[in-house]
C-alpha cells in the first residue's frame, strides 16, 4: 500500500482539478453548520459569533442604503452587490447554524440548502477580495478623499477581512471547480453595466458609466477591465484553496492525534522438550 505521507504536497492542488470536483454534494452536511475548531455537535459560541457576523453586516447594508439609496442607484454597483451578497452569506450561515443547533439530524447529505450556503460562501469571499483589491488600487487614487469614509473602510476592507477570517473558521472544505459561481456573478455585472450604458443610465454625478475602468463609451477598456478581472477572480480561487489548506493543516497541527501503537501478538511458545 502506498503511504500517504510520501505523496508530494501538491497533489491535494492536482487533484482538484478534476470534473467530480464540480458537485456540491458533501457527505457530511454538520460541517456547513459547526466550526472547524469546536467540539462537539453544539456549540454557544460558535452559534453567537455567526449572528454577530451577520449583524455586522446587516448594519452596515441597510445603514448604506438609508444614506446612499440614491433613487436606486445603490444596486448598480459591484461593491454594493458585493456587501449584500455578505450579508446574505453570514445570516444564511447563522439560520442553518441555529437549526442545526436546535435539531442536529435536520439536514441530510446534499441537501440543497446546505449547497446553496457552499457557492453563496466562496463565492462572497471570491468576490470580496476582487472588490477590495480593485477598489484600493484601481478606484481609490483618483478619489483618495474617501479612504477614510466608514462606509468605504467597511464595503472594502472590513468586507475581505471579515470573511477570509470566516474562512479559518468554518469547517466545509474548499473546491477550486467552484470557481464557476463568482464568474457567473462577475460576468453577469458586466453584462449588466453594457445594458445599464445601453439604456442610458447614468451615475449619481451624471456619468455615462458605473464606474470610469467599466466605461462602455471605451470598449477597450472596459473589455480589458472585464478580462482582468476574470484572470483576478480565478487567482483568488486558488487563493481560498490555499486558505482552506492552510485551515486543515493548522487544525492537525493544534490538535493532534497520539500515535496508534501497533499490537503485537506474543510468539508462540514452542513445545516443551522432554527427556
Amino acid at each position: 500500500m502506498r503511504d500517504k505521507s510520501q505523496e508530494p504536497c501538491c497533489l491535494p492542488l492536482k487533484e482538484e482539478f478534476q470534473r467530480s470536483r464540480f458537485s456540491l454534494y458533501h457527505d457530511d452536511p454538520g460541517a456547513f453548520c459547526r466550526s472547524q475548531w469546536q467540539r462537539g455537535d453544539r456549540n454557544l459560541i460558535w452559534l453567537l459569533y455567526r449572528w454577530i457576523l451577520a449583524g455586522f453586516f446587516a448594519g452596515g447594508v441597510i445603514g448604506s442604503m438609508v444614506s446612499t439609496f440614491n433613487g436606486g442607484r445603490w444596486f448598480i454597483y459591484l461593491t454594493d452587490w458585493g456587501f449584500s451578497l455578505c450579508f446574505y452569506c453570514c445570516t444564511y450561515g447563522a439560520v442553518i447554524a441555529t437549526i442545526y443547533f436546535i435539531k442536529p439530524s435536520y439536514f441530510a447529505p446534499g441537501s440543497w440548502a446546505l449547497r446553496i450556503y457552499w457557492i453563496s460562501h466562496y463565492t462572497t469571499v471570491v468576490l470580496g477580495m476582487l472588490i477590495t483589491l480593485v477598489f484600493w488600487a484601481a478606484l481609490y487614487p483618483s478619489m483618495p478623499g474617501m479612504g477614510a469614509e466608514l462606509y468605504n473602510l467597511w464595503a472594502h476592507a472590513f468586507n475581505s477581512i471579515c470573511m477570509i477570517f470566516d474562512c479559518f473558521m468554518v469547517a466545509f472544505p474548499t473546491r477550486i471547480m467552484h470557481f464557476v459561481y463568482p464568474f457567473t456573478i462577475g460576468i453577469s455585472y458586466g453584462l449588466f453595466s453594457l445594458i445599464y450604458f445601453w439604456s442610458g443610465g447614468v451615475d449619481p454625478m451624471g456619468n455615462r458609466y458605473i464606474y470610469f475602468i467599466l466605461d462602455w463609451e471605451r470598449p477597450g477598456l472596459a473589455i480589458g477591465c472585464v478580462c482582468g478581472c476574470v484572470a483576478l477572480a480565478f487567482a483568488f480561487c486558488i487563493l481560498v484553496f490555499g486558505f482552506y489548506r492552510w485551515r486543515i493543516a493548522l487544525h492537525k497541527c493544534c490538535f493532534k492525534q497520539p500515535d496508534e501503537i501497533p499490537t503485537t501478538s506474543a510468539p508462540p511458545k514452542e513445545p516443551a522438550h522432554t527427556v
